[in-house]
């Protein structure tokens, strides 16, 4: 028989095959997308280690908070970004604990890392990649000072900002004299290394510090952080594939603020200046594909 007359059929295979290939390439294009990091939703039954550097990197043996202890509640945990190094998980129930007991309220804990650590593919964070980041937010909800929050209400809270980031200057009506007091006790804690804050709101710290500034060497003026500031802790004792940053070195409120004031910032702001282009993606620490690979936390190994 001719071809022909099997041009329907002709037809009709060559459409199942079109749509085959067609689903074919869709699954490789997600499985070429999908960030395996944030599919493990368990950290890895390893020792504790944060490996790599802040900003390439991951976390072995990672740990939780409680969704609510003393001087602290978690927020946006339907995220699943509450997973820190150990090291980290006991700075931060030192330090809501000395927040609760100097009576500076009960501080609102956000992003830490994904279970196993590594990039964030959808978006969000540059670091936070290796257990030792932490996003606290400036202000404090009233209801979470009584009681403990629903998850509809953790999820759905709303941070109130303390800075302008489009017109890049200071929410004064927003400001809460408790914040100077709670960074300053971070600041003053050996094991952090950096606090990021809006350059307006580290400008506005530097001018109601006078020359009591020392504390203020660690908090560092960056983009965004309006709402939160984000605490950066030190190396681990004991994590020899941790790489940690340089210390700082300039004055606590030197010229390095300026620049976040400079005509060059603002020509970025504004756009009429290009930001710098990011760094391509480095290639992970060999040790992450084992903490990729690792089992989950509670597994029994036969």
């Amino acid at each position: 028989m001719s071809l022909l007359f099997n041009r329907p059929k002709l037809f009709a295979n060559t459409k199942l095959f079109a749509s085959a290939l067609a689903l074919a390439t869709a699954i490789l294009s997600y499985q070429a997308q999908a960030n395996p990091w944030e599919e493990s939703e368990s950290p890895s039954a390893q020792n504790p280690a944060s490996i790599g550097t802040y900003t390439n990197g991951c976390l072995a043996g990672g740990e939780t908070l409680p969704l609510r202890g003393e001087g602290y509640q978690l927020v946006r945990t339907g995220r699943d970004r509450h997973f820190a190094h150990p090291d980290t998980i006991a700075f931060l129930k030192d330090f809501s604990r000395s927040v609760a007991r100097n009576n500076l309220g009960r501080i609102q804990i956000g992003d830490m890392s994904m279970a196993r650590g590594g990039p964030f593919g959808s978006g969000g964070h540059s670091s936070h990649q290796t257990g030792l980041d932490v996003d606290i937010w400036f202000s404090q909800d009233k209801r979470a000072a009584e009681r403990a929050l629903t998850e509809w209400e953790r999820d759905n809270i709303s941070a109130i900002p303390l800075a302008d980031t489009r017109e890049h200057r200071l929410v004064k009506e927003n400001w809460d004299e408790r914040v100077p007091k709670i960074l300053r006790m971070a600041a003053e804690d050996q094991r952090v290394e950096r606090i990021f804050v809006h350059p307006t709101i580290k400008r506005h710290l530097c001018e109601i510090s006078g020359t009591d500034n020392e504390w203020l060497r660690k908090v560092r003026p960056w983009w965004g952080h309006n709402y939160h500031f984000h605490v950066r802790l030190a190396c681990p004792a004991g994590s020899s594939d941790c790489k940690p940053q340089a210390p700082v070195r300039t004055t606590p409120c030197g010229n390095d603020l300026d620049w976040w004031f400079s005509e060059e910032f603002y020509a970025i702001l504004n756009g009429t200046k290009a930001q710098p282009t990011k760094p391509k993606p480095k290639t992970m620490p060999q040790q992450c594909q084992q903490v990729l690979l690792a089992p989950p936390a509670g597994t029994t190994m036969e």
